[in-house]
């Protein structure tokens, strides 16, 4: 067959290709809230009950009516009987009677009638009476019903991914189970003769795969369930064959290598002998310029090329969006711009992606190690500075694009 010629599409429009040939998800299910975390809700969650469900004091002190002590003042001090201790959890009872005060400790409820708290540390009190030498106005220290969250306001979005506020939000309005979108299944099927399974001693020309590993991990990190599958070989008929039974399983399937020019380079073949179309064929991007991507029936099939880094930061470009689609959330990374602390010497005629740690708005790249295949340079990275295309050498001080990972 005919080498296929390869494309530059732009990377956000290789995204868009892939997002487009998507199906929506529709499965959902119900669980625990605690075992929620990092899952994406599938409908809006809204406040059951407001947030104080009560007018609670914001300190330990006094709760009165303001009123009461108007004319309070160093030389006039007041004085009012203690009628009750109210404590967290206690039941308010009935109305203050004016002229009173209420001992009342932090997040205690405010009886019906007070309108104000004032701390213990401006007053004087023996336990049945207390003291005020400076009045107070109303509404002061006093944390109203309603007042951070009211009833019925949305707190969880659908397609919020769930993180730890998330769930104390939700736990605060006594929900028990919360309904997510199902975690999307994906193939990962790394190929090429020369790789060989951790059992197995390497033998002259083999490696071992390190690509199935890092990118599974990375998926079990970003809520998908991935299926990490053995090398596929470098034969295209037994490739096309995997590759449309995968297709017809998963709504995502990765494969890294092969998709390059090489003679041996078959997943453009192999993806076209097992019926998938083509959505691009090349990005116009480095590393992982090779890449290549085909639908069948709402599923899609994505090739990256098999150099570790490359597979990495391709599949952070192009497959983590489609995971999120397939969870139900936003596909959009996270971008933010910050300054270089150490300088990237190479021009970059065409747009380049660097791997590099982010750290109190300050980025920083390892010193070495920046080539496709490489695999050292990429620990303890946190983030990819987004380089365009025609740009000069950076220095230190340069203001950058950075992608979140």
């Amino acid at each position: 067959m005919p080498q296929k010629k390869r494309g530059k599409t732009p990377v956000e429009e290789a995204v868009a290709r892939i997002l487009n040939a998507l199906d929506v998800p529709e499965k959902t299910e119900e669980i625990p809230l605690l075992q929620a975390l990092g899952r994406v809700a599938a409908g809006d969650v809204c406040a059951r009950v407001a947030q104080p469900p009560f007018d609670r004091s914001a300190l330990d002190g006094y709760a009165l009516r303001a009123a009461d002590i108007a004319a309070a003042g160093p030389e006039t001090p007041v004085t009012l009987p203690v009628s009750r201790y109210l404590c967290a959890g206690s039941d308010p009872g009935g109305p203050l009677a004016p002229g009173t005060a209420a001992r009342i400790m932090t997040g205690a409820p405010v009886p019906a009638g007070a309108d104000c708290v004032l701390r213990q540390e401006d007053t004087e009190s023996d336990g049945q009476t207390v003291t005020f030498h400076a009045p107070v106005e109303a509404r002061a220290n006093v944390c109203f019903a309603g007042e951070d969250i009211a009833p019925g306001k949305c707190l969880v979005p659908a397609g919020t991914r769930l993180d730890e506020v998330s769930l104390g939000l939700l736990a605060g309005q006594g929900v028990q189970t919360v309904t997510v979108y199902a975690k999307p299944r994906a193939a990962l099927m790394p190929t090429g003769d020369e790789l060989c399974s951790p059992e197995t001693p390497l033998r002259p020309g083999k490696i071992y795969d390190s690509n199935g590993p890092m990118l599974a991990a990375r998926m079990l990190r970003l809520g998908a369930e991935p299926t990490l599958l053995a090398a596929g070989p470098d034969d295209p008929a037994a490739l096309a064959g995997k590759l449309a039974r995968l297709l017809a399983e998963y709504p995502l399937v990765i494969t890294t290598g092969g998709v390059s020019v090489g003679d041996r380079d078959y997943l453009p073949q192999a993806a076209e002998e097992a019926g998938a179309k083509l959505l691009f064929y090349g990005i116009d991007a480095k590393p992982g310029t090779p890449a290549l991507a085909a639908g069948k029936d709402g599923h899609v099939l994505l090739c990256l090329s098999g150099n570790p880094f490359a597979s990495f930061a391709t599949f952070e470009l192009l497959a983590r969006p489609a995971l999120a689609k397939l969870q139900g959330a936003d596909p959009a990374p996270v971008r933010v711009r910050a300054a270089l602390a150490n300088g990237f010497g190479k021009p970059s005629p065409l747009r380049r992606f660097v791997r590099a740690t982010l750290m109190g708005g300050v980025v920083t790249l390892p010193k070495g190690g920046h080539f496709s295949g490489g695999i050292g340079a990429l620990a303890g990275c946190n983030c990819l500075v987004d380089v365009p295309a025609g740009s000069r050498a950076l220095n230190a001080g340069d203001e950058v694009e950075v992608i979140l990972l």
